[in-house]
């Protein structure tokens, strides 16, 4: 999933979480039972002959019934754009005559560092008078304390410190952490994947730290969290072999279709049985990883997948007889 489609999802999905979590005070007038997503509001600058598209427009009701427009623009760039007030002021200005209704507009900013939740403004001058001044909030979420948002009881507040400054915490504790809000937070299947590729995509661990998570969930968190993270790398498992079926397709087009999808199917299936092994065994040998890529036959590949189910070491799996 591209990265502004992964944010556009998480901020519709957990909107109520989002709004309660940065924004108390409206949620606690908001009937979030009575949401609606404006899909691809588009609007053309007929001058420049450019599309604006909001990432997020959501219209809402208060509890007393008044109808109003909330407008989340997601900006990825590591500090903010000078072109960014203009910008909000625009898509304000453009959806308040659309819809002759009230419009909150906030930016969240993924990467730049600036503290919080911060009022910005924009404003112009004419004969040396204001003429105009508009306020907008941003949120700087690199700018937040992780610590701090990892013991936040809002299920949202542990993903989003996947972005925040780690302070004196640990990459592995602080994904442990959060592993652990999301396992006991008892989410559905989609909600919890949602979340956990949040933290996986921003919160990423290289190998001595991804070797060090795994024997940590294994050794010592609770099982609800090894069961979660056993769900999800099952589901990603499979995703890794319909994704080799696809790129074997693809490939079967030049090369030869039965041929393509073979070594799709077998690039899956390598991925698969390498996941599992740095599961099971925790650190591999230098030689594993390519002596499982170099074999192509999906009948080996399947047995060494069922004789690892019955390994109790890496020296069961007699990978020295290949």
């Amino acid at each position: 999933m591209k990265h502004d489609q992964v944010w556009k999802e998480l901020l519709w999905t957990f909107f109520p979480d989002f709004m309660k979590l940065f924004f108390p005070d409206i949620a606690e007038v908001t009937d979030f039972h009575r949401l609606r997503k404006r899909e691809k509001e588009l609007f053309t600058d007929v001058q420049e002959g450019t599309r604006r598209e909001p990432d997020l427009l959501v219209e809402m009701r208060t509890k007393s019934g008044i109808r109003e427009l909330i407008l989340v623009h997601v900006e990825v760039q590591a500090g903010p754009d000078k072109k960014m007030p203009f910008r909000m002021w625009e898509y304000y200005s453009l959806l308040r005559l659309r819809f002759k209704m009230p419009v909150f507009p906030l930016v969240l900013y993924l990467t730049s560092e600036s503290g919080g939740v911060v009022k910005e403004s924009y404003s112009e001058r004419l004969f040396g008078q204001e003429v105009l001044h508009f306020n907008y909030t941003s949120v700087y979420l690199a700018g937040m304390s992780a610590k701090v948002f990892l013991e936040h009881e809002n299920i949202l507040a542990p993903v989003l410190s996947a972005l925040m400054r780690a302070e004196d915490m640990d990459k592995v504790s602080r994904k442990l952490r959060a592993y652990e809000r999301l396992a006991n937070a008892k989410l559905n299947e989609a909600h919890s994947s949602l979340l956990i590729n949040v933290v996986d995509r921003y919160l990423q661990l290289d190998r001595a730290e991804q070797t060090e998570l795994v024997k940590r969930i294994h050794q010592t968190e609770p099982k609800e969290v090894t069961d979660m993270i056993t769900q999800w790398e099952e589901r990603a498992m499979k995703k890794g072999i319909r994704k080799g079926r696809s790129e074997g397709i693809s490939q079967g087009i030049s090369q030869g279709i039965s041929q393509g999808i073979s070594q799709g199917i077998a690039r899956g299936k390598q991925e698969t049985l390498i996941r599992l092994m740095q599961r099971k065994f925790n650190d591999l040998p230098d030689n594993v990883i390519p002596l499982i890529h170099s074999i192509s036959d999906v009948n080996i590949l399947d047995k060494l997948s069922d004789r690892m189910l019955d390994a109790k070491t890496l020296e069961d799996m007699r990978l020295s007889e290949l």
